[in-house]
């Protein structure tokens, strides 16, 4: 029985190993008919390389690992003389860096009808190239017998057909970068001119003295002045350093008197509008080596530039065209021996957006030196007519180069001037959340503007040690929600939260998510959050801990957990200056193409109503009116004499950080009847917002008036 258990387990090896090598060969043995093309191969090691016993079979799994990618697996195919000749990592960089020149996103590289045994395989090459589309052609492998098997006898023509020594050369046609303009059609962002200083080493009669003026005159240290021009010919231009135009007439002059030093004029990207409106138009790099292989997918190589935030981000399809130019194979001197391909560039469309460029300089004028933003939308619409945050930064500069100063203020962890503060910042809001717990009440309390309550000094719930105050400091009597509002009255609402609190906990968060917080309003050009309206389900899962009535009290006038975008807050402001509509907030009104085509235009999007009546909403605005026109209103210092009608609301929010102020809000619309704009400024750790903030929205008010009559 031993002798016959080891002669049966003998017999099932041997017929396991005969299964092995049939599928190993290509199923031969077993009667497989079928060709080795038409089976997958994986990444052949050496021993395997061993089981490709014709030609055919080395031509078929040469192409498999080439539509595959696998340009290792394809480097074991090649005879011992082809590796020789070029090493695995040069085989593999000639072969990644051919697909990125020509833009490949993706190759079929089919056999053709052969003899098996042929030693000049013909296949045909299908690839699909971002840059000229699709290209075909017919090529061959040559195959060589060594003592081992057949080989892929490689050279470079086997990629391209006469490529042999050259190179394959990508000569872009890029069409003129569309313009950015203001809803008037002014530039924010177009072709200009800025001045390169440079040197003519040719013309250079001393060096030292060139070299010790022109650092004095450029503030650049002199061997990084050398280092610009030493390897250019005599009479090449190059360039040191850029400056806007007009340029300096002081420094020009001073450039004059050094013999070798010219000033040229090129033709740039400019942003005129510079700070003012550098978040909306944002600003363009050159694409990095780790984005140039996906990025070459579409069309792009080494050295072109990219939108990088803004309008020039979401906008780059249109700015950019569409690139056209040659795709050619060229000798190692340079002379051209093939045209693969070519494909003609097309114009690029101008991006016409809702900007108003003299409310948006009024806007970054009024804002000053102080830390914040200012947004202004048409409430009729959702287009955005102003949009600034600050500190800010200068588009320009990315083109002119940036020195290690700039570098270091653009990654100032505290300043972050490239980031919107309008859209990506939230803070608590303060008392202009005070409109959404009034309509809270009025909706689920059955409160009206003239329902009464007492505004004491401090407020403390029962059995809590917790004072809330009043930042008047003073009891100033029983008042209605319509006086509540005009005085901003805290501890009113303190009460208001609390009710709310008592009959649901999520009520108040339902009623300020009906305003647009709590979720990004929708603006598709800019990043923004969606800041935080808390509750007792998000408190759980965010801060893991019970909803307490004390955080209604704090929530009842935007403070706690509560956080919203200036962005939001104008949204919210302008559904009460429409009658209750919010709208999708938009940047872009239309798209042009160069004969005057629209390619894209904006219709406006509702993305909510107000949970509150018409007859409601205006008893809100009526409060809104006396904040600014009656001696009791919070803004009326800031707004006596004003002749346009305003409504608004000031808010002056705590934060938490010690020994700072705190955050100065403001929010307004105007008119008040057919309202035009709303506009909110927000100041971080500017103080009151009556005092800080109110007068900044003033002036933006009258910009857009003296502006638009």
């Amino acid at each position: 029985m031993p002798k016959l258990v080891m002669s049966v387990l003998g017999l099932v090896v041997i017929v396991l190993g005969l299964f092995l090598l049939a599928d190993r060969l290509g199923g031969r043995l077993l009667g497989n008919t079928a060709l080795p093309d038409a089976s997958p191969v994986a990444s052949p090691s050496p021993g395997s390389v061993e089981a490709l016993r014709t030609p055919r079979d080395v031509a078929a799994a040469f192409t498999r690992l080439w539509n595959a990618g696998d340009y290792a697996g394809m480097y074991e195919l090649l005879s011992a003389p082809a590796k020789h000749t070029i090493s695995r990592e040069d085989f593999i960089a000639r072969y990644e860096g051919i697909a990125q020149e020509i833009g490949q996103t993706a190759i079929e590289a089919t056999l053709l009808d052969a003899d098996r045994d042929a030693l000049e395989q013909p296949m045909h090459v299908k690839r699909e190239s971002a840059k000229v589309g699709t290209l075909e052609e017919d090529n061959v492998i040559p195959i060589v017998e060594e003592e081992d098997g057949f080989r892929v006898d490689w050279t470079p023509s086997v990629i391209f057909a006469e490529l042999g020594d050259g190179f394959v050369r990508w000569q872009p046609d890029i069409p003129q970068r569309g313009r950015i303009l203001d809803r008037k059609g002014r530039p924010l962002a177009h072709l200009g001119q800025i001045n390169k200083v440079g040197v003519v080493p040719g013309q250079i009669q001393d060096e030292a003295a060139l070299l010790q003026a022109l650092s004095q005159a450029l503030g650049m240290p002199e061997d990084e002045i050398k280092s610009r021009y030493e390897h250019g010919q005599p009479d090449w231009f190059m360039p040191i350093k850029s400056y806007p135009d007009p340029m300096d007439p002081g420094l020009l002059e001073q450039l004059a008197g050094i013999p070798g030093v010219v000033v040229q004029k090129w033709p740039e990207r400019v942003y005129p509008a510079g700070e003012a409106a550098a978040h909306v138009v944002g600003y363009l790099t050159e694409i990095t080596a780790d984005e140039l292989p996906e990025l070459s997918a579409r069309g792009y190589s080494a050295g072109d530039v990219i939108g990088r935030a803004g309008i020039e981000a979401w906008g780059e399809q249109y700015l950019a065209g569409k690139r056209g130019g040659r795709l050619v194979i060229v000798g190692p001197d340079g002379g051209e021996r093939r045209v693969i391909a070519e494909v003609q560039s097309e114009p690029a469309a101008d991006i016409v957006t809702t900007i108003d460029l003299d409310v948006q300089l009024a806007a970054e004028r009024a804002l000053g030196d102080n830390t914040g933003s200012v947004v202004v939308i048409d409430p009729n619409t959702g287009a955005i007519l102003a949009m600034v945050s600050n500190p800010s930064f200068d588009p320009n500069k990315f083109i002119l180069g940036l020195s290690d100063e700039d570098w270091a203020r653009f990654n100032d962890e505290e300043a972050r001037p490239l980031q919107n503060r309008a859209t990506t910042f939230a803070y608590p809001s303060g008392s202009t959340f005070k409109v959404v717990t009034a309509a809270a009440g009025m909706i689920h309390l059955g409160m009206n503007m003239q329902s009464t309550l007492d505004c004491p000094a401090a407020f403390s719930l029962p059995g809590s040690s917790n004072v809330w105050r009043d930042w008047t400091g003073v009891d100033q009597g029983p008042m209605t929600l319509h006086r509540a509002l005009v005085r901003s009255c805290n501890t009113f609402f303190y009460q208001v939260g609390v009710q709310l609190d008592e009959k649901d906990p999520n009520l108040l968060a339902e009623t300020a998510r009906a305003f647009g917080f709590g979720n990004p309003t929708g603006l598709e050009e800019l990043p923004e959050v969606a800041g935080i309206v808390p509750d007792p389900a998000w408190k759980l899962a965010a801060v893991r801990d019970g909803w307490a009535r004390g955080d209604a009290v704090n929530f009842a006038i935007g403070q706690g957990y509560f956080l919203a975008t200036p962005l939001q807050v104008a949204n919210a402001y302008a559904a009460l200056a429409n009658g209750g509509t919010l709208w999708q907030p938009y940047l872009v009104q239309e798209v042009v193409a160069l004969d005057g085509t629209k390619v894209y235009t904006h219709e406006p999007k509702e993305i909510g109503k107000l949970p509150i009546s018409q007859e409601q909403i205006a008893g809100i605005r009526a409060a809104l009116v006396d904040v600014v026109t009656t001696p009791a209103g919070t803004a009326y210092s800031a707004f006596q004499g004003e002749t346009h009608p305003v409504a608004a609301k000031t808010g002056t929010a705590e934060h938490g950080q010690e020994g700072r102020a705190t955050h100065a809000w403001f929010a307004a619309f105007s008119p008040v009847d057919g309202a035009r704009l709303a506009a909110v400024t927000m100041i971080e750790y500017g103080g009151e917002g009556a005092i800080v903030s109110a007068p900044v929205t003033r002036e933006v008010i009258n910009a857009f008036y003296e502006a638009n009559p």
